[in-house]
């Protein structure tokens, strides 16, 4: 387990800004999912921006790639 993690770490150390950018990524993706429930009234997509989940994991994932790439 320590040998996967730390061969993903090596990758992520010659794309420091790559967590940073999917996590922009999903919160705007969060942002439009969120206008087409509230909008355009459909309601499949509401699973998504229920809670916000999708915008926390965005968040969580860029402060991550942050945090990550300062240390790499």
């Amino acid at each position: 387990m320590i040998k996967v993690i730390r061969q993903v770490l090596d990758r992520l150390a010659n794309l420091k800004g790559l967590p940073v950018l999917i996590g922009l990524i999903v919160v705007i993706i969060s942002f439009v999912v969120n206008l087409a429930v509230n909008y355009a009234a459909i309601s499949w997509l509401s699973f998504f921006t229920t809670g916000q989940w999708l915008l926390h994991v965005g968040v969580i994932i860029g402060l991550g790639g942050i945090l990550f790439s300062d240390t790499l």
